[in-house]
């Protein structure tokens, strides 16, 4: 058994004119039979009611702030935030171990040549200004996060030089941004500020300092500095899913897990599962490789507006057609198939390999009936259809809740290596729609119904079916005698008698009851009634001259 995390909502909420985190974060292990360890992100505050008092236990001969041009062996007293007992700051002795152009590598007096050396110090600085193993090998993280999303914040100590503080935070995260180094220590009481620019790396979260996954956490928390600078009350889900781009664009993105076990997880909304920072991560990927690439990210992390609203005006300003909704709708569809080759190439992923999503429900017996199912907000479910046997073709009715907007596909994954990726036309004010796929014949054809919800409000919940489709067949079998239109039907049937002779039709429900059976007949015709039955499959029996044929009706409301 592998172990996994689960926690509160991450990410800083930075909520203008108050200045103040709105959300403790707890972090705890939880263990799951299906998924790889994967380390606890970022860690934020607790409340300032949950704040133990500070601790000094650092030397009080050091200075308090970094002297005006820091040097390597330079040492001063640094605030430290500790999740042992009750979170507190205390006051620690730190020094300078490594320095380039662009950043510090500050070191935890108590950690050095401890759980931190200087190869590592020497690692970190190469990739911090020279090299990464992703899409831009020449460049390091400091240029390639300001290429992509900006320059980082200078305001308080006026040194382009970002300090990267390593120290045993007392629990598993990897690190943080906290936002209030951006303003004078006493600013925001009980929270401490080191008065410049820094992100804060675990030396004891069981991870090598200068592996590539610590590295690229290191590009991940730039981004949140680099953000703030911009947007200092962005949504979470937004700005968590630009840190993961940052990793990837490094090299080395988070690996796909744990969402497409459960892609029934909104967006838009934060948790600070590793399930939100997949999902989060595939969107932000999937919409630079779709939708104006650098500048359009650049673009979102310098917009004002927020969350959804905020994606809408940057396709609006980049002159795309297509609003969040759209985006999204495809999003899902290529998250299940990832296959760049379909369409314009908006059906997939050219920079990461997704592993399969998982299904909410097969079907292999038809009719498929009224199902009735949820989806969240900004969410998606999908479903397997294989088996179809003689029912060539299938029609694929879905009716959502009124006051929500859905969007519904069938995808026709041929058994000959083809697939046809369909959208069903949904009514605006009914969420009503009808979709036929037709030419299923193959004995490994499959289709995947999906529904998504594309919108932040109204009801959750939908009906679908799948309703074998029989006169799109044409006039039926070349040995039928007799036929019968509708079918499906909503109540009545005209059975067309072929042939000479008296005839005798009867009608029986799934149990094999009787439910009609009028006297013989010579007529060309028989109109049956089954309006008042209830929906389902019956089965109509015609005999004439010794020969007996059935034929399945199916009756809806």
């Amino acid at each position: 058994m592998r172990s996994t995390r689960c926690t509160h909502p991450t990410g800083l909420i930075r909520v203008v004119g108050t200045a103040l985190p709105l959300l403790a974060m707890l972090w705890v292990a939880a263990a799951s039979a299906d998924l790889g360890p994967y380390p606890v992100r970022d860690m934020e505050l607790p409340a300032p009611h949950e704040i133990g008092p500070p601790v000094f236990a650092a030397d009080p001969s050091l200075p308090t702030s970094p002297p005006p041009d820091p040097q390597v062996g330079d040492s001063w007293r640094w605030w430290l935030f500790i999740h042992v007992g009750m979170p507190h700051f205390e006051e620690r002795n730190c020094t300078v171990r490594g320095r380039s152009d662009h950043g510090y590598i500050v070191v935890e007096d108590s950690q050095w040549e401890v759980n931190i050396f200087q190869e590592d110090v020497d690692a970190l600085l190469d990739r911090w200004e020279n090299s990464s193993i992703g899409i831009h090998p020449d460049m390091g993280i400091y240029d390639i996060n300001s290429y992509y999303f900006g320059a980082p914040p200078d305001a308080m100590d006026d040194d382009e030089r970002i300090y990267q503080v390593w120290f045993d935070f007392g629990n598993t995260s990897d690190g943080f941004f906290f936002w209030f180094d951006q303003e004078p220590d006493g600013a925001n009481p009980p929270y401490r500020s080191n008065e410049c620019e820094t992100v804060y790396l675990n030396t004891a979260n069981g991870q090598d300092p200068a592996s590539d996954y610590m590295i690229a956490v290191t590009a991940h928390e730039f981004e949140h500095m680099i953000h703030w600078n911009y947007d200092v009350n962005e949504f979470s889900w937004v700005d968590e899913g630009l840190a993961e781009f940052a990793m990837w664009l490094y090299g080395h993105p988070d690996q796909i897990s744990q969402f497409n076990s459960n892609p029934d997880n909104q967006l838009t909304q934060w948790n600070g599962t590793w399930a939100d920072y997949i999902k989060t991560y595939l969107w932000t990927l999937y919409f630079y490789e779709n939708y104006g690439g650098r500048d359009a990210v650049y673009a979102v992390v310098h917009e004002p507006a927020n969350s959804n609203s905020g994606y809408d005006l940057v396709l609006d300003d980049m002159g795309y057609t297509e609003d969040f909704a759209d985006v999204f709708a495809d999003w899902v569809v290529a998250n299940y198939l990832d296959d760049p080759s379909l369409a314009d190439g908006r059906f997939g992923y050219e920079g990461d390999d997704l592993p399969p999503f998982s299904v909410a429900g097969s079907f292999s017996s038809y009719p498929v009936l009224n199902q009735t199912r949820t989806v969240n907000h900004w969410a998606a479910d999908y479903y397997r259809f294989t088996g179809f046997g003689e029912f060539s073709n299938i029609d694929w009715e879905f009716d959502g809740s009124d006051n929500n907007v859905f969007a519904v596909w069938c995808l026709a994954l041929r058994g000959d290596g083809a697939t046809d990726v369909l959208r069903m036309t949904i009514d605006p004010s009914t969420q009503t729609g009808t979709l036929p796929v037709v030419g299923l014949t193959h004995p490994d054809d499959e289709v995947i119904l999906v529904v998504a919800s594309t919108s932040t409000f109204g009801t959750t919940s939908y009906v679908f079916s799948a309703i074998p489709n029989l006169a799109a067949v044409g006039e039926g079998f070349a040995t039928s005698i007799f036929s019968a239109t509708p079918n499906p039907s909503r109540g009545s049937v005209e059975f067309r008698l072929p042939g000479s002779g008296p005839a005798r039709i009867e009608v029986f429900d799934a149990q094999g009851r009787c439910v009609w059976q009028p006297p013989e007949t010579t007529s060309p015709a028989l109109l049956w009634d089954g309006s008042r039955l209830a929906p389902g499959v019956y089965y109509a029996r015609l005999s004439r001259n010794g020969r007996t044929e059935e034929r399945e009706l199916i009756l809806l409301r």
